[in-house]
């Protein structure tokens, strides 16, 4: 990985750490991300009219890329707000996060890229595996499979496959915008985060009225009650998504990205401890610090 890629993923793990302990602090639900995302998109729709000119050179692949990626982080919303309030932030946030880096990984693999990844990548990818495995589980030696099939981790899984297919996604649409020669390696992100988040705002709402019997919550019901804290969700999510997207432009596989981009994970983690007062124990330690020192060797990889 190239040192700008690390200074971009670095400030965006630490800001996304920092979105879902203030989203965990509340009822996180589909209306309370819909409102947020949206928040967001008209935040950046500055950013269309400054390129405006440049429309027509988009390739039809972003949009039709655009369109899927809306889908894929609609579902990862749902499925994080589900699991935040099934289970603890320091358990379901390693999980969504470091559970992506697999499968991308498995996905690199199958398209013949697996020759990309060095020796350190694979061990960095066994800590992985291993640290996801010991997380969930109660402290001492009580170690059952049921445990994976609780609310809490059922969500978290869910959510890391839709993070794993919106990440290869939104690279390809990326790729897609640097390659017209229209924009700027900067210009390109920031154009496609507003297509994104559009998108991601019309299947929420999708989403959000097949689910709001079950949720019993509403659009008006959310902007009373967390009507201080959706902007901020809103711009933290998409201020530390700009430095992920802008960070693909600096490596030579998108699953260096995916993995590294995990850091946020020991943050989160322990911010749920200490800030959230969730029980600690000896397993989310262990399996923390081996998703960590996973990640460190992905890096070097």
């Amino acid at each position: 990985m190239s040192l700008t890629a690390i200074l971009l993923l670095v400030p965006a793990a630490l800001i996304h750490a920092l979105w879902n302990i203030v989203g965990k602090r509340q009822r996180p639900s589909t209306a309370l991300f819909l409102l947020a995302n949206t928040a967001a998109a008209l935040l950046m729709s500055p950013v269309l009219l400054w390129h405006w000119d440049k429309m027509p050179a988009i390739p039809i692949q972003v949009w039709e890329l655009a369109l899927f990626t809306g889908f894929f982080n609609g579902g990862y919303y749902v499925s994080l707000a589900r699991a935040y309030r099934a289970g603890d932030l320091s358990i379901a946030y390693p999980l969504i996060r470091s559970i992506p880096a697999l499968l991308i990984t498995f996905f690199e693999m199958l398209r013949g890229r697996g020759e990309d990844f060095g020796v350190f990548y694979f061990s960095g990818i066994v800590l992985l595996t291993v640290g996801c495995f010991i997380l969930p589980f109660r402290p001492g030696l009580d170690f059952r499979w049921s445990r994976y099939l609780d609310a809490c981790c059922r969500w978290a899984g869910l959510g890391a496959v839709f993070i794993a297919g919106y990440t290869l996604i939104d690279s390809a649409a990326v790729g897609f915008m640097r390659g017209c020669g229209a924009f700027s390696s900067l210009e390109a992100p920031l154009v496609y985060m507003v297509f994104q988040s559009t998108s991601v705002s019309l299947w929420l709402a999708g989403f959000g009225l097949v689910e709001r019997r079950a949720e019993g919550q509403t659009l008006l019901g959310t902007l009373r009650a967390e009507g201080r804290i959706i902007l901020l969700v809103g711009v933290g999510i998409y201020s530390c998504y700009g430095l992920v997207l802008a960070s693909m432009g600096y490596v030579d596989n998108v699953g260096y990205v995916a993995a590294f981009r995990q850091l946020s994970i020991p943050i989160g983690a322990l911010m749920g401890v200490l800030l959230l007062k969730e029980a600690g124990s000896r397993n989310k330690f262990v399996g923390t610090l081996l998703i960590f020192a996973g990640l460190v060797m992905v890096g070097i990889g």
